[in-house]
């Protein structure tokens, strides 16, 4: 089998590349259907009469940052072999940006921002925020996140892992103050969210990413109508997929199952998200 060095290109790719040494991990993947037919209610109802449209990108956010506020003992991080707590919810949300063939960033299509203390804002505050973070980024304006990838931009390949997992021992185990490299502090927050229904997808499993830190990712697939079953009755419904990869040596199926039971309470009565 004859093959050939990849040229690469995107920083992104190369930032994968020094992401993972092998496919093996302590990750578990699971996956959460919800019927939305009250939470799209809601929405609408919501929206019916805002300039501001909130959509199920940040309904997800919001529903997260309630349950990891109810169950904080799956709010936090691992470091110096031992597990600690995070005093507050922070969200990253995965941002796709448009390619351009000139900005190493541009071709990396993959950015995020964090909104942080998302357990004490409500869900248009959430959505607001995350929307014009969204735009700085889109828009090409220079944010923390956008100086970090750019920097990263500059490691040869070979480096790149070494590169990141020291980045992270200094931000995380050592506490360094990485904001005078142009590297935001505790950058990734406490979950990860990436909405891969806007690409289309009905549901997708996301690798956990070693040097962030981020014991909990959620893939969030495209609300499609499904067959649906209630009180022993087929029909049909509008049905969201939700996949869970969650870091197994800081949750368990305990954890997640109590997740998932209060992801389900919020959808069915949203209100209470208020």
């Amino acid at each position: 089998m004859k093959l050939k060095k990849s040229e690469g290109g995107a920083v992104f790719r190369k930032i994968a590349m020094g992401s993972w040494k092998t496919a093996a991990d302590p990750s578990v993947y699971g996956m959460l259907e919800i019927d939305m037919t009250n939470a799209l209610a809601y929405l609408d109802k919501l929206n019916a009469n805002s300039a501001h449209k909130i959509g199920v990108t940040e309904l997800v956010g919001r529903a997260t940052a309630l349950v990891l506020k109810k169950r904080p003992e799956m709010n936090g991080l691992i470091k110096w072999g031992r597990i600690y707590l995070r005093e507050s919810v922070s969200l990253f949300y995965q941002v796709n940006v448009p390619g351009s063939a000139d900005d190493p960033v541009g071709k990396s299509n993959l950015l995020g921002l964090t909104i942080d203390n998302a357990e004490t804002k409500s869900l248009l505050q959430i959505s607001q925020e995350l929307k014009e973070k969204a735009a700085t980024i889109k828009s090409g304006r220079e944010n923390a996140m956008t100086k970090s990838v750019r920097t990263l931009s500059f490691v040869p390949w070979q480096l790149m892992r070494s590169v990141l997992n020291l980045t992270s021992f200094l931000n995380y185990d050592m506490n360094f103050p990485m904001q005078m490299f142009g590297m935001p502090k505790d950058p990734f927050g406490s979950v990860m969210i990436t909405n891969v229904g806007s690409m289309g997808i009905d549901a997708a499993w996301a690798p956990l990413v070693p040097y962030t830190k981020v014991p909990l990712l959620l893939t969030v697939g495209m609300v499609k109508d499904r067959p649906w079953v209630i009180d022993g009755k087929l029909t049909v419904r509008p049905v969201i997929r939700i996949g869970c990869t969650f870091d197994h040596r800081f949750m368990d199926g305990s954890h997640a199952a109590a997740m998932g039971k209060l992801f389900e309470k919020y959808f069915e009565q949203p209100e209470l998200m208020e």
